[in-house]
């Protein structure tokens, strides 16, 4: 396997989460492809490409374009720009959001993280939020804590986390597999 096509897989596996190493990783990221870019790649043309199927077949441009978009670059072109320098360092390519830009005082969010924490939070503005209710964690109904950036699937970090006005300091939700948003 090409030197940049197997760079392109484990970055993809990094935004996936983990490694794709069984038919059924080959489906699920398939459809998360699909999810995140709204373009199908088959789990056999992913398969190809891993080496999971023993064919020598070069994969299509469309394919390669997909798959470094999937993992947070323009296309394939801008991957290959970024080089082996780059492995460590790029664009997230995870769902994320901005909560300065993305979020109005008021917003609700639900967050879950495993095993089976729920939290439900409301943004008071400027990256502050309250937590309306909780489920599982040590995080309780009436916290305050600051944050500027939710990433899918990353540990979030909660700055300065308040109870009764005594500063927890900062508290990390999902520190083995991240955590998981969505506006209820």
């Amino acid at each position: 396997m090409k030197t940049e096509y197997k760079l392109l897989c484990q970055k993809v596996e990094s935004c996936f989460g983990q490694p794709v190493i069984t038919a059924r990783h080959f489906q699920t990221l398939s459809d998360s492809i699909f999810e995140r870019t709204g373009v199908l790649l088959s789990a056999t043309t992913l398969k190809r490409l891993w080496g999971y199927l023993n064919e020598d077949v070069e994969p299509r441009r469309h394919t390669l374009d997909t798959l470094s978009r999937y993992a947070g670059w323009a296309g394939w072109e801008a991957f290959c720009k970024a080089g082996p320098a780059d492995a460590d360092s790029g664009p997230v390519g995870r769902r994320s959001l901005d909560v300065i830009q993305d979020l109005r005082p008021g917003d609700i969010l639900d967050l879950s993280w495993q095993p089976d924490r729920l939290c439900r939070i409301r943004h008071l503005g400027h990256g502050e939020f309250e937590v309306l209710s909780s489920a599982g964690t040590r995080i309780a109904a009436g916290d305050h804590f600051r944050c500027t950036m939710i990433i899918e699937y990353e540990p979030l970090y909660l700055d300065h986390l308040t109870r009764g006005g005594d500063d927890l300091g900062v508290y990390v939700c999902g520190r083995k597999n991240g955590v998981h948003f969505r506006m209820p």
